[in-house]
C-alpha cells in the first residue's frame, strides 16, 4: 500500500510541476505579444525620431543658407562709379582700340559687366574683361565721331578722330628742277608737311599726292601744265592743305606741278606744249592721262590761269557733252558753285584735240578745265580763291567731299 502511496504522491508532484511549467510559457507568450507591442510602438517613436531628425536637417540647411545669404549680402555687389576713358586719333585704313576701365566707387576693377557703347547709329554691347577692360576695336573712314558710352547709370563719351591717309610717290619722269626758287610759290606756300615735301621732291621728279579717307569716288587733280600759270599751282597747295586737314569719302590724286622745268624758268613751256601732245604716247601729258585710267579715276580736273584778253581770257570751266557721262552735268555745277562762266563742247577735243581733259575725256572719264584770269607769273589773292573754289566743286560734285 505504501508503495501505491508513494507512486501517487510522485505523480502528483509531476503533475504539479507540468502545470506550472504550463504557466510559464503562457506568461512568456505574453511577453512576446507586449514586446510587439513595445515594438509598433517604438516603430512610432522611430517615425518621431526620424521626422525630428528630418526637421533638425531642414533647419540645418535652413541655417547653412541662412549663412549663405548673409554672407552674400556682406560681400557688397559691385556698382559702377568710375570710366576710365582717353580720346582716340587715327588714320584711314588703320585700326584702333577704344577701352573703357570700369572701378567701383571704392576704385576696384569690375570684371564680366556689359557696357553699351554708340557711334552714330552703330550700338556695340562688350563685357569688361576680368581686369574690368571693355575694348572696342575700330576702323573707321575719315571723319570725326562722337562715341557714346553707358553702363547702369553711369554715362559719358569721347571722339574718335579719324584722319585721311596722306602718301606721295615721285614720278621720275626726266622732269626735274627746284619749283622753290619761284619767290611767289615759296612766299604763298601754306605752312604744311605735304606741301614741303611736295615742293622739295620737285628737284627728282614729278610729285604725286594721294589722300585717302573712304570708299568714295577717285578724283585727279593736276597744277602746271603750263609753267607761268602760278595761281592754280598755289590753289593746288592750298588744296593739299586743305585735305590734309579735312576728310574725304574717297580718294583723291594731286600732281600741283607738273612742267617742273617751264615752272623753273617762270616760261609756258620748254619747247613742248604738254597741253597740246596728251593724244601722243610717251609724253608727260599722256603719262597722265594713263595714270588716270589706270587709278580708275572718275573725274579728272586740269587747273590753268589765263591772260586777260587771251584765250579763253576769262574765268571759266570748259567740258563736253560726250563721250564721258555727266561731264557737261559737273561742268555746270562747278560753274555755279565757283560763279565762274562755263563752255560745254559737244565732243571732247573738239577744239583742242591734244588738251590733258579733253583727252581723259575720250577715256570715259568725265574731265574739265578749269582757268581763272590773271597775267602770266603773277599771283593774287582773289584768283587762288576762285581756283581753289573749283577744286572743291569738282570733289563736291562727285560726293568726295
Amino acid at each position: 500500500m505504501k508503495k501505491i502511496y508513494i507512486v501517487l504522491l510522485i505523480l502528483s508532484v509531476v503533475i504539479s510541476i507540468s502545470a506550472v511549467s504550463a504557466a510559464e510559457n503562457i506568461s512568456s507568450s505574453d511577453d512576446v505579444l507586449e514586446i510587439d507591442n513595445v515594438e509598433e510602438i517604438s516603430t512610432t517613436e522611430q517615425n518621431n525620431n526620424v521626422s525630428e531628425t528630418l526637421s533638425d536637417s531642414s533647419n540645418g540647411n535652413l541655417l547653412k543658407a541662412n549663412e549663405s545669404i548673409s554672407k552674400s549680402s556682406q560681400k557688397t555687389q559691385q556698382v559702377p562709379s568710375k570710366a576710365t576713358t582717353k580720346n582716340i586719333k587715327s588714320t584711314y585704313g588703320t585700326k584702333v582700340k577704344y577701352t573703357l576701365k570700369l572701378a567701383d566707387k571704392s576704385g576696384k576693377s569690375i570684371a564680366g559687366m556689359q557696357v553699351k557703347f554708340k557711334i552714330g547709329k552703330k550700338v556695340y554691347k562688350i563685357k569688361t574683361d576680368s581686369k574690368g577692360v571693355a575694348t572696342l576695336n575700330l576702323n573707321y573712314d575719315a571723319g570725326k565721331y562722337t562715341i557714346k558710352y553707358s553702363v547702369g547709370s553711369l554715362t559719358g563719351k569721347n571722339t574718335y578722330t579719324v584722319k585721311n591717309k596722306v602718301t606721295m610717290t615721285i614720278l621720275k619722269w626726266g622732269n626735274k628742277g627746284d619749283v622753290s626758287k619761284i619767290k611767289l610759290i615759296k612766299k604763298n606756300m601754306p605752312k604744311n608737311e605735304w606741301v614741303k615735301k611736295a615742293v622739295a621732291a620737285t628737284k627728282k621728279g614729278n610729285p604725286l599726292l594721294k589722300f585717302e579717307g573712304g570708299k568714295g569716288k577717285v578724283i585727279f587733280m593736276t597744277a602746271g601744265v603750263h609753267g607761268n600759270e602760278l595761281s592754280s599751282q598755289v590753289a593746288a597747295m592750298k588744296m593739299i592743305n586743305h585735305l590734309t586737314k579735312n576728310p574725304i569719302d574717297g580718294t583723291v590724286y594731286i600732281i600741283p606741278f607738273v612742267n617742273i622745268k617751264a615752272i623753273s624758268h617762270k616760261v609756258r613751256h620748254t619747247g613742248t606744249d604738254y597741253n597740246r601732245v596728251a593724244h601722243k604716247s610717251g609724253t608727260i601729258s599722256n603719262k597722265i592721262v594713263k595714270l588716270v585710267v589706270k587709278y580708275k579715276c572718275d573725274a579728272y580736273g586740269d587747273f590753268h590761269t589765263t591772260q586777260p584778253g587771251g584765250a579763253p581770257g576769262k574765268n571759266i570751266v570748259m567740258g563736253s557733252k560726250v563721250p564721258a557721262k555727266k561731264c557737261a552735268a559737273m561742268t555746270k555745277y562747278i560753274a555755279k558753285y565757283a560763279k565762274v562762266n562755263k563752255r560745254i563742247y559737244k565732243y571732247a577735243g573738239e577744239q583742242y584735240p591734244g588738251a590733258l581733259a579733253d583727252n581723259v575725256n575720250k577715256k570715259g572719264i568725265r574731265a574739265v578745265i578749269c582757268e581763272v584770269m590773271l597775267p602770266h607769273n603773277t599771283v593774287t589773292a582773289k584768283t587762288v580763291t576762285t581756283s581753289f573754289n573749283m577744286m572743291k566743286a569738282l570733289l563736291k560734285f562727285n560726293s568726295v567731299i
